[in-house]
Formats: C-alpha cells, sequence, structure tokens
C-alpha cells in the first residue's frame, strides 16, 4: 500500500499547474502591507508597534445578528502585514461599554461561545473548498481548526503553529496574531489568498462580518470568501517538522496480587516534510497516546453500538481529508473509514501502533488523504498492516468527486477490504434565498469471511436559508456489508430521513429573536420492505432569546421492531422480540454562554419498548474567572418493563480546570456510572512551553463500587510526556 501511496502523490502533485479558478465571481478585496523583519510587530497584544500606524485596513464589517445589514454598534478595524516568515493580524474591537466584554477563556482550542471573539478564514489555494479557521478571544485562548468540503466538513482538533496575544482595556479589546508560512500548506507562488472574518460581541449577541454578510449561509462557507493581495516573497523553510517525544509512565493494579509500582519509558516521534507547498508527508514511530483524554462514559439503552469519538492526536490531524460521503443520511452515523479501529480493541484497550505514514494537502483539483499503519501484536489480536487511501476531484468550486479504498482488519479476523465513490455538489442559489448541498455516496466491502461482501448506498439532500431549513436523505446497508475500519451503526436496513425546520424572525423591540418549529420523520425498513422503525415528531416548538436563552418542547410517536431478544443494563434486563410503539414528550432549555454560568437541560417522559422511562440530562458550567473553571453533567433514565425488568441508571461526572495562563493548564475529570460502577478520575497538565512543544502531565486512578457499597481502588497510573518541535 505505501508505494502506491507515494506514486499517487506524486502523479497528483503534478497536476497542481493544470488547475486554474474561475475569475467571474466579483469578491471584496483588501490589501497586505509588507514590513522589514526587523520593523515586524512583537506579538504582546499592546498595538504599540510603528508599522500598525501605516498597515493597511481591511474596511468596515457588516451585522449580519441580529439585523442583517446595518451598521456594527461597535467599530473594528483590522490590519494585515507580512514580512518573508509570518502574516501578521492587528485587531482593534472597540466597545463603548468595555465592563460588559466577556474574557473567560484562556486554554488552547476552547470554545469561544461564552466569549467576545474574532474568527477568520484563510484560503492559501483559492479554491474556495477548503480553508485554515483561526479564532482568538478577549481572554487570550487560541484555536484552530481544518475546513473542508466548502464549509461542510470540520477537523476542529487540528493544530498548528502560531501565536496571538489579546487584552482588554478601557475602549474594548485589541488582538496581535502571527501565523508562520510554514505552518499552511498553500498554493505555490500566490500572491493573493481567500479571506473572510467575523467578529462576536457576545454582551448583545451580535455578529459583524466582513464579507458573506448573510443569515441563510453559514459563515464557514469557503466558497463566499474575500481575496486578500499584495503577499511577496515569503520563506516557508525546506517543509520539515522533526517532533521527537520523550514519556515514561508507571501504573499498578490493585486487585493483583503483586501490586507493585511498574514503570516503563518510550520514545519515539513525528515527522512531517511537505512534499509541495500544499501536500504533506507525517511518519510516526512508537505512537504514543499518554495525554489523550478520557472519553465520556455512557449507558446503552437500545441494541445499537454507542459511538466514542476520535480523540488521538495522530489521527485528528488532517482528519477531515478523510471524511467521505453523506455520512448521517436517513439519520443514522455511516463511516466506512473511521480511525478509532486503528490502535483500539473492542473494549477500549491499547494496540501499540509501530509505525506509520501519512499523506494530506492538496495538489490542483485534487484532495489527499492517504494512511498506512502497521499495529503489534497483543495477547488477543495478531500484527496487522493497515491502510486508506482517500482521494477527491474537483470538478468546480462547488462540486467534487471522490474515491475511497481501506484494506485490512484490526481485529486480525482475516482480510478485508472497502471501496467507495462519491459526490458532492452545492447549488449556492436554489429556490429563494435557499441553497442546495446534494451528498451521494456507493460503497462495498469484501473480504475473507463469508458475511463480509455486501454494498450501502447514501444520498443526502440539504437547503438552508435564513427562515426554513429542508433535509431529505436515504441510507441503505446490506446485512452483509462490514467495514472492518468503519462504523456502521444499523445494517440490513434502509432508511429515509425528512426534516423541516423554521425559524421566524420577530420584528425588532422584543426580547424574543426568533421562534423555532421542526418536524421530523425517519422510516427503517427490511431489504423486504418489512417495517423496522419510524419516528415522527415535532422536534422543536419553541422561542430563542436575543440575550442566548433557548427553551423548546418535543413530543414523538414511535414504532420499533425487535428481532431478537437481547439484554439492557449489566445484561439483567431482558427486552423481548415483538412490535412495541408509544409516545415521547419533553421539555429542553438552553441558557445563554454569556452568563458566567450556562446550562442544557433535557427531560423526557413516556413510553419505552412494552413500558415507560424518564429520562433527565443535564450539564451546567461556572466560570468564576478565567482562572478557574468548574462544570458537572448528569444523567439518569428511570427505566420499567414490567415486574423484574426495572432499573435507574446514573452517569454523572465533574469537571475542574485551571488555566494559569494560555500556555498553562490544569485540567480534572471525575466520572461515575453505575453499570460498570467504576469511579474513574484523569487530572491532565498541560504546559505549551514554546508553541509546538508540549510538556504533559497524566494522573489516573479508579475505583470500583462492590455491592456492599464499598468503594475499592483498582487502578493508578502516572505519565510524563515531552514532545518539542524543531522546524527547518
Amino acid at each position: 500500500m505505501l508505494p502506491f501511496v507515494l506514486g499517487l502523490c506524486f502523479v497528483t502533485c503534478l497536476a497542481q499547474d493544470l488547475w486554474a479558478q474561475d475569475p467571474s465571481v466579483p469578491r471584496r478585496e483588501a490589501q497586505i502591507g509588507r514590513v522589514a523583519e526587523a520593523a515586524a510587530p512583537r506579538i504582546d497584544g499592546h498595538m504599540t508597534d510603528a508599522c500598525w500606524e501605516t498597515a493597511p485596513a481591511i474596511g468596515e464589517l457588516t451585522m449580519v445578528e441580529p439585523w442583517l445589514g446595518r451598521a456594527p454598534t461597535q467599530n473594528t478595524v483590522v490590519k494585515l502585514l507580512h514580512d518573508r516568515h509570518n502574516l501578521y493580524i492587528g485587531l482593534w474591537c472597540f466597545d463603548d461599554a468595555p465592563q460588559g466584554i466577556r474574557a473567560t477563556q484562556r486554554a488552547r482550542d476552547a470554545r469561544l461561545d461564552p466569549d467576545d471573539r474574532v474568527e477568520i478564514l484563510l484560503d492559501p489555494f483559492e479554491n474556495r473548498r477548503t480553508a485554515y479557521y483561526f479564532q482568538i478571544g478577549a481572554g487570550g485562548s487560541l484555536g484552530d481548526i481544518l475546513i473542508s468540503a466548502n464549509g461542510s466538513r470540520f477537523d476542529k482538533p487540528w493544530d498548528t503553529l502560531w501565536s496571538g496575544r489579546s487584552r482588554v482595556t478601557d475602549e474594548g479589546w485589541m488582538a496581535e496574531i502571527a501565523i508562520p508560512f510554514r505552518s499552511l500548506p498553500r498554493l505555490a507562488g500566490a500572491r493573493s489568498w481567500g479571506f473572510n472574518l467575523a467578529r462576536h460581541v457576545r454582551a448583545t449577541n451580535e455578529e459583524y462580518r466582513w464579507t458573506n454578510v448573510s443569515q441563510s449561509v453559514t459563515y464557514f462557507r469557503v466558497s463566499e470568501c474575500g481575496t486578500i493581495d499584495g503577499l511577496g516573497e515569503i520563506d516557508a523553510g525546506i517543509g520539515l517538522e522533526v517532533v521527537p517525544y520523550v514519556a515514561v509512565g508507571t501504573s499498578r493494579d490493585r486487585t493483583a496480587t503483586d501490586d507493585d509500582w511498574q514503570t516503563d519509558a518510550d520514545a519515539g516521534g513525528e515527522i512531517y516534510y511537505r512534499l509541495t507547498p500544499s501536500v504533506t508527508l507525517a511518519t510516526t514511530v512508537f505512537t504514543d497516546f499518554a495525554e489523550t483524554e478520557n472519553d465520556s462514559r455512557q449507558i446503552n439503552l437500545n441494541r445499537f453500538p454507542l459511538f466514542f469519538p476520535e480523540k488521538r492526536d495522530f489521527f485528528l490531524e488532517g482528519a477531515s481529508y478523510f471524511n467521505f460521503g453523506a455520512s448521517d443520511a436517513g439519520g443514522s452515523r455511516f463511516l466506512p473509514f473511521f480511525s478509532r479501529r486503528i490502535g483500539l480493541a473492542g473494549n477500549g484497550s491499547k494496540i501499540p501502533l509501530l509505525f506509520g505514514a501519512k499523506v494530506t494537502g492538496e495538489a490542483g483539483p485534487f484532495e489527499l488523504g492517504l494512511l498506512d499503519v502497521e499495529t503489534d501484536s497483543t495477547d488477543v489480536v495478531d500484527q496487522e498492516n493497515l491502510a486508506v487511501a482517500r482521494v477527491k476531484y474537483a470538478l468546480g468550486e462547488q462540486t467534487t468527486f471522490g474515491l475511497l479504498g481501506t484494506h485490512g482488519d484490526p481485529s486480525s479476523a482475516g482480510g478485508n477490504g472497502v471501496f467507495g465513490v462519491d459526490f458532492y455538489h452545492r447549488e449556492p442559489e436554489f429556490v429563494g434565498d435557499l441553497d442546495l448541498v446534494a451528498a451521494v455516496d456507493v460503497v462495498g466491502s469484501t473480504g475473507s469471511i463469508g458475511a463480509d461482501d455486501g454494498e450501502s448506498f447514501g444520498i443526502d439532500l440539504r437547503a438552508r436559508g435564513s427562515e426554513w431549513t429542508f433535509g431529505v436523505g436515504s441510507r441503505w446497508v446490506a446485512d452483509d456489508f462490514r467495514p472492518a475500519l468503519g462504523f456502521v451503526r444499523r445494517r440490513g436496513s434502509r432508511l429515509s430521513q425528512l426534516d423541516v425546520t423554521f425559524r421566524p424572525r420577530v420584528s425588532e423591540g422584543g426580547a424574543i429573536r426568533r421562534y423555532v418549529f421542526e418536524l421530523e420523520a425517519e422510516r427503517a425498513e427490511a431489504w423486504d420492505g418489512e417495517p423496522q422503525e419510524t419516528r415522527l415528531g415535532l422536534d422543536q416548538v419553541g422561542v430563542e432569546l436575543h440575550g442566548g436563552d433557548e427553551i423548546a418542547m418535543f413530543v414523538r410517536r414511535e414504532f420499533e421492531r425487535v428481532e431478537a431478544d437481547f439484554l439492557l443494563f449489566r445484561d439483567s434486563t431482558p427486552v423481548f422480540a415483538g412490535d412495541y410503539q408509544g409516545t415521547r414528550f419533553g421539555l429542553s432549555a438552553e441558557t445563554s454562554e454569556g452568563r458566567p454560568w450556562n446550562g442544557t437541560f433535557l427531560l423526557s417522559a413516556g413510553d419505552f419498548f412494552d413500558g415507560r422511562s424518564d429520562r433527565f440530562e443535564s450539564d451546567v458550567e461556572w466560570r468564576t474567572s478565567a482562572l478557574l473553571h468548574f462544570g458537572c453533567g448528569y444523567d439518569t433514565a428511570i427505566v420499567d418493563l414490567g415486574p423484574g425488568r426495572a432499573f435507574t441508571s446514573h452517569v454523572g461526572s465533574v469537571r475542574a480546570d485551571l488555566h494559569v495562563t494560555p500556555a498553562l493548564s490544569l485540567r480534572n475529570l471525575v466520572q461515575f456510572d453505575n453499570e460498570s460502577n467504576v469511579l474513574g478520575w484523569q487530572s491532565r497538565l498541560r504546559w505549551i512551553y514554546q508553541p509546538g512543544s508540549d510538556f504533559f502531565v497524566v494522573l489516573g486512578t479508579a475505583w470500583l463500587r462492590e455491592d456492599d457499597e464499598s468503594i475499592v481502588p483498582t487502578e493508578q497510573a502516572l505519565e510524563f510526556k515531552v514532545a518539542h518541535s524543531l522546524r527547518f
């Protein structure tokens, strides 16, 4: 597989010069100033450097929320500069009520919804499909995302090396940003990039944009970006980055006869090399995931598999290049490639990675995602080679055609492969202010096991406007379709979904910003047309206030056919084969994140198989200051299916996070669920001692609650890890 990966990369890189952009669409433009390296701004958030005085500004922003097209109530000045090594962005966010500025977030990649913030889109390829998103908050938090599929796909855990500082003043808040050209894949020799910028004022829940001034088109739509022009000669180095790591861990099993501490030391690393300015080869040796955050606890209240998202950095880097097809068509998650299948056994235990190679990036009209990994043998699996190839070809700014292939079975259950094709198209002006997005895929699996030869087909159509949203989709999955490197929630089904949302705005002057009405219908049926599951309901009937608070009710009528008996909750509660129908209703509320505290709450009740269940879910956050944040979550279900078939499930979590500076944070997570009866605590210290270089300390402890309610310690582990980035 690896020679194929490198050969395909070479061929597609040669196609780069054959690709030209469509110049017919007029776009807003701004100039980038040039500054000598000796006179470049110091990134400290004070904005006193002389170069800013003469730097060109991008011009006025325009209000998008709550009142489209108006002049912003607060002034914003944005200036752009560059030298041979960096793009510099200066932000003056004036505010006539600076005491109301929200500046509570410091951590790297924090959710900045609670804070005043600025968001930046850069499209260094000017292909109007992919972009790099940067955000900085008034509290100093930095975040970045890789955006693909014209704003439809997000690689939020993507990280690159850049710096920024912000500070609150008597006139508002200001920030300075420096983005090294070495950090961004780009079109070689380009003098212009795609660009957009948005500012969010949290106290009044307002949004301003530079271009793409529309309530019907999301800010992330790359095709609507403007242009920044004036890039001169730049120095991006030779495109080599080496990131070695050293890790030392010690752990013990408190339930074993010999519960002494066992210490282990590891070393390895990653090497990144720019094959071209826009295509990167990444290699990894003895990959370590000691610093990975624990999964959130879940209790399964049905017979279908639970989904746990990928959290490991090596697989998250460039993950959007591997996204495929209509992944949510029919209302069911469908991933023919899911990186979590690599390096993790079915019970969540780790399978060591010996080495891996990955190619991601763009070459002319091609987008590439190529991966080859060798996993080590363990007591339960053999050494395996696992590979994925994902290639997309852009037929235009709004249209792509792609291929996906996977090879290998991480469970060592024989050979397995998947091959699929997909198509994406967006029609910007479909009807009125509605656009239309269409995604279609056809996938087949094959393998050495007899039940591996199957197929799947999916189609998803979405139309979005300022008030109306329509969606219709269908997913067909054969019973013999088995992607060993993928995730499929339901097989042997034809699933269909229809949803309609109406969000009318209220005239100015009241507390309500808009009403919300959402209707959804879902159906699953077997290949012979026999119904398996249906759902029809008003998923939302509610209001959204100007301050950001939302409240809604819902009611659903449901039918489900269970073809074979199965067990719930500790395998103690049987659900018998048969047909079940009933009604569920509930109430949801979400308070504004503009306050020091906020929460989401969901209360539902009604029929559940041949009985009933009442469920309460909540998640509350309290930001005492930028330094200290608390949070707690609680999910309980009271289930009664008849005599001897009742239980109450509990899942709880508590978070306490300390953010000393944007570069130094300590996160603590305590979780418990009464199905496993395990109480777990993880504490993660992260110190970014220079951009791209991290020091981690991770402490994990677990206890088991016995039948007599006593708490018994089971596991303890302490990990130290240093990863240092060297760029050339």
